[in-house]
């Protein structure tokens, strides 16, 4: 194993680029030889010894397998291996074959499998395709590490890389797919200055991206390793190209940039945790055209795999509570870290694609985190996670409840923090028990979809503790409460001072709306759902046209458009007025209020809908709770002022009735309620 895994110098960095490794197929020997008993499809046997060309340092080319016996400790190859053939690298354990240049050696044209195509998306680039995976051209054996590059100038594109051969064209794969992939069953360390592009790897072992590393890496395809993919700096996994895939890693260590992209026409899946230990790393999402990122696994801080020294063992976090604070490190492994330990963020990059936290099978949420107002700078604490939308839909599909305890905002966090309004679509998907709290005011324009069945809540209705949990080598963890939110949310809407006009919620499941403190506007509310009012803050609906019932729980709503509140059924069991110069409310269904239900109309002249609030209702109209009425206009005695009227029909009665500015007495018939002035 590399002096990396025992101990690296403190590293400050972003990543740019990413690593993939792919599944080994059979293949052995020469071409007439057997494959070996490990699986690498070389036998030791069989192949040609080339240990004395590479310990001097001479060009190499194949005409078959090929074998490297490594001695113990470091041997650097500043040669070239070109020709036809494999290569194993076997030796001392813990040996290390560092390699400066570019190698160019290809698969035998009889084992040449992968066949890679390329189709183009109008309007948004194309992608190639690889169907079959080669067998492996290099394979690392246990406890031997390969070191791609020294991380200087010195280096010439370090890599062993083949982007053609007898069945694809140097022209079809563009440089973009290396088809050389790799049995490792030991470790790779990237240490490049210049960029390295990875073919598919398979194998037992890890890929490790050494500290200070600046080069960039990529890989494409299925990669089947199951160790731990350990990023630095920067990595693409994936390109705006070609899909990438880890279908068996153990996690990813997350200590740089993480760049995921989906090109047009694919679904890219990580179940992997993405765990970070230092502060300021993040994950950049790039979905291009028609295509689809999946994160099923949780993007978590790790107090197990301390800052720049990666465990690939048992990478994780003992704590979950660290998650949901600013986490602090005194002394110890982690104490490069000082505060914000636990800091992460998010950027959706420009693009038409989805990003979808979570795969509908479970509810471990994505993003764990203290509260992170949109806000650069919050009030009541510096953030402890952040989420840039610049492009696309920002999808959650859970299987039970999740909250999101951060503001989606375009510029709220990271190196280009400025607290612009973010632009994309937030998707709540129709998946059973889908149920989705917003516990922060959301700062991003687009359209809000909640999916059949599925729910949105805005708002926690309960406070939201923000703590500073302190780890000290020493004496152990403590805990000190910093500040408590209120745990309100809201959306933009076409009235928000940052809001726009195609700003729109489609709402086919349930919207529930719980804020506390913060009173709210919902507006261009379409779709079959229906919406709950339960929070004591107050909420305005205005030009909405969703059909499903719209239920009042609590604090107080009002309508500020007479299709406030759609077309579907109405029950009031809380309070329910017209907005400031709204004078009419029209209810598509019927109108239910319960003994709990209070409805303040205002009076300022005998004209339903013009001087005078009212309420037209298409269907049956219940009466209950009480009625307030507000005069502030001249009314003469004996003036009768409709107030109520249902096409089908009115029943029951206020027990209550409290007239401001007028003495009136009520009364009702079939299908009105009038109260005449006395």
């Amino acid at each position: 194993m590399s002096s990396f895994l025992q101990g690296a110098s403190r590293r400050d960095f972003l990543m740019a680029g990413c690593a993939v490794l792919t599944s080994a197929c059979g293949g052995g020997g020469s071409d007439s030889s057997t494959a070996s008993a490990d699986g690498s499809g070389v036998s030791a046997g069989a192949a040609a010894d080339i240990t004395a060309d590479v310990l001097a340092n001479r060009d190499i080319t194949l005409s078959g397998d090929s074998v490297l016996t490594l001695p113990a400790g470091t041997t650097t190859y500043t040669g070239v291996i070109s020709g036809l053939g494999t290569l194993r690298l076997t030796g001392a354990s813990g040996a290390t074959l560092v390699i400066t240049r570019t190698s160019t050696f290809t698969l035998p044209v009889a084992r040449q499998v992968q066949v890679v195509t390329k189709t183009t998306y109008p309007g948004a680039g194309y992608a190639l395709t690889i169907a079959g995976i080669n067998p492996p051209a290099l394979t690392i054996d246990p406890g031997i590490t390969l070191q791609i590059g020294t991380n200087t100038s010195a280096d010439n594109s370090p890599n062993f890389i083949a982007t053609s051969d007898s069945k694809n064209s140097a022209s079809t794969i563009n440089g973009e797919i290396n088809l050389n992939n790799i049995l490792n069953n030991g470790t790779i360390v990237i240490s490049s200055a210049q960029f390295v592009l990875l073919g598919q790897v398979s194998g037992s072992g890890s890929i490790l991206q050494a500290p200070g590393v600046w080069g960039g890496n990529s890989s494409g395809g299925v990669s089947s390793y199951s160790g731990v993919l350990s990023l630095a700096a920067g990595q693409d996994f994936g390109s705006n190209h070609v899909a990438a895939s880890l279908s068996n890693a153990k996690a990813v260590l997350n200590e740089g940039s993480w760049l995921v992209w989906s090109p047009p026409g694919s679904v890219v899946t990580v179940t992997q945790n993405i765990y970070e230990a230092a502060f300021g790393n993040d994950i950049n999402f790039h979905a291009i055209g028609p295509s689809t990122i999946v994160m099923s696994g949780v993007y978590s801080h790790t107090d197990n795999s301390p800052h720049n020294v990666p465990n690939t063992v048992n990478p994780g976090l003992s704590d979950p509570e660290l998650n949901f604070a600013k986490t602090i490190y005194r002394g110890g492994a982690n104490s490069p870290n000082g505060n914000d330990a636990s800091y992460r963020g998010i950027n959706i990059e420009r693009g038409a694609g989805t990003v979808q936290w979570g795969d509908g099978t479970h509810a471990r949420f994505f993003l764990p985190s203290a509260p992170s107002p949109a806000e650069v700078d919050p009030p009541l604490g510096k953030k402890n996670a952040y989420i840039n939308l610049r492009g696309g839909t920002l999808a959650f599909n859970y299987n039970g409840p999740v909250t999101l305890h951060v503001g989606i905002t375009g510029g709220g966090g990271g190196p280009h923090r400025d607290g612009s309004v973010g632009n994309g679509n937030v998707k709540i998907m129709a998946t059973p028990g889908n149920d989705v709290t917003f516990a922060q005011p959301q700062n991003y324009n687009g359209i809000t979809t909640i999916g059949a069945g599925a729910i949105l809540r805005l708002g926690t209705g309960t406070p939201v503790p923000l703590r500073y949990i302190t780890v000290n080598a020493t004496s152990g963890k403590s805990s000190v409460l910093q500040a408590t939110y209120s745990g309100d949310a809201s959306l933009l809407t076409a009235e928000s001072p940052n809001g726009v006009a195609s700003n729109a919620i489609v709402n086919d499941g349930q919207l529930i709306v719980q804020n506390t403190t913060t009173a709210i506007t919902l507006s261009n509310i379409s779709g079959s759902g229906s919406l709950t009012h339960s929070g004591a803050a107050g909420l305005t609906l205005r030009n909405n046209s969703y059909s499903g019932a719209t239920t009042l729980s609590g604090g107080t709503t009002l309508a500020g458009s007479a299709n406030a509140m759609g077309t579907g059924n109405v029950v009031n069991n809380a309070a329910l007025g017209l907005a400031n110069g709204q004078r009419e409310l029209t209810v598509g269904g019927s109108f239910q209020q319960g003994a709990a239900g209070q409805l303040a109309l205002n009076i300022a002249g005998t004209t339903p809908g013009v001087d005078q609030d009212h309420l037209s209702v298409g269907g049956a109209a219940v009466l209950g709770g009480n009625l307030t009425l507000n005069f502030s206009g001249n009314v003469t005695r004996g003036q009768k002022l409709v107030l109520i009227s249902a096409a089908g029909g009115i029943s029951g009665a206020f027990s209550a009735i409290v007239s401001n500015g007028a003495t009136v007495i009520s009364g009702q018939d079939a299908t009105n309620f009038f109260v005449t002035v006395q």
